[in-house]
């Protein structure tokens, strides 16, 4: 089983997210860049960071409140 994802397959996973979104919360330190690391060029979401990367994503207006949590 898979214990990290890219930024797109979590932004798959989490509906209504876009991974840029993801990206810009990376980038702005909205999220934990050592939880994660870019590997290969990759940025790597472990599995169980999945959660809060949703909280983030509605704190900063990225997606409905009302939206459905994130696919396991």
């Amino acid at each position: 089983m898979t214990t990290q994802l890219t930024v797109s397959e979590a932004a798959r996973r989490i509906p209504g997210a876009r991974p840029k979104d993801i990206s810009d919360l990376l980038y702005r330190r909205r999220l934990d860049d050592a939880r994660c690391p870019i590997v290969g060029g990759r940025r790597l979401i472990p599995l169980d960071y999945l959660p809060d990367v949703e909280r983030a994503l509605r704190e900063a207006g990225y997606l409905r409140q009302e939206a459905g949590t994130c696919a396991k």
